[in-house]
């Protein structure tokens, strides 16, 4: 579970950096996925929105939390395997970036969550951006956070900035979505924040230098949970497919040796 493992939780083949990558099969695909992260954080031109395109089992949950253990600071020699990842990008190292992760699963839009310091959040931006910079970051937000309302893309590209390197990691965003739709009274907002959201997100990715975002949309309707799943499913990938680049890291036999190792 990515939200599990960037609390610090779970089995140290997930947990631990090192443990993690001698684990994982590195298919081609996402060998290119971690090489072309690396050239965007670096500053080195690069996809600024990847939308994970992965049926269930595809390998999508394991490709974010590659990701996730990359840029998360550890030395890139200690990690199996990477050193051909760093090859193709032309770098010797992976940058240590700030990482925020949102899983939609694991937050609540009913409810609002109040952090060690008192901060209260009631968004997914406000999430966003607390991640990213504690108090401070999230004063950038604050009124769009109180008010449910979605901030606009200078602000979250601003956010963007001020920390840089910055990988966003969202999955499950359907699962979040779904359960907007046709509420006006929740502190997260109704489903029109979440989809104005998600442009203001993937524009202001594409405006911030060494920003990366990269969200799983579901392949298969099978996922997305009913009626208000399939809109939200529509609603998201209308957005990414505008600005992101599908991606596609496993097949399903690379998928179950990913699993299987």
């Amino acid at each position: 579970d990515l939200f599990q493992v960037s609390e610090g939780r779970g089995a140290a083949e997930y947990v631990d950096p090192v443990e993690f990558f001698r684990r994982t099969y590195l298919t081609e695909g996402l060998r290119t996925l971690l090489s072309q992260a690396v050239g965007r954080l670096v500053g080195d031109g690069g996809v600024p929105v990847v939308d994970l395109q992965t049926n269930f089992g595809g390998g999508k949950t394991h490709s974010m939390l590659a990701l996730y253990h990359l840029f998360g600071g550890s030395k890139s020699s200690s990690l199996p395997g990477v050193e051909a990842v760093l090859a193709e990008a032309g770098v010797a190292t992976a940058p240590a970036a700030r990482r925020a992760v949102l899983v939609g699963t694991d937050l609540s839009p009913g409810q609002v969550h109040t952090k060690p310091d008192g901060t209260t959040i009631r968004t997914m931006w406000g999430e966003l951006a607390y991640q990213l910079g504690g108090k401070e970051g999230y004063a950038l937000v604050a009124d769009s956070d109180r008010r449910a309302t979605s901030p606009g893309s200078d602000v979250l590209a601003e956010l963007f900035r001020r920390h840089a390197p910055v990988l966003v990691l969202i999955d499950e965003w359907v699962a979040y979505a779904r359960q907007c739709v046709g509420k006006n009274d929740i502190p997260a907002g109704n489903f029109d924040t979440q989809a104005s959201f998600a442009q203001a997100l993937t524009e202001a990715a594409k405006r911030a230098p060494r920003t990366l975002v990269v969200a799983s949309i579901p392949a298969s309707r099978i996922e997305v949970g009913g009626q208000n799943g399939e809109h939200a499913l529509e609603a998201l990938k209308n957005v990414f497919e505008r600005v992101g680049k599908a991606w596609r890291p496993a097949s399903a036999d690379e998928g179950f040796e990913i699993v299987r190792r």
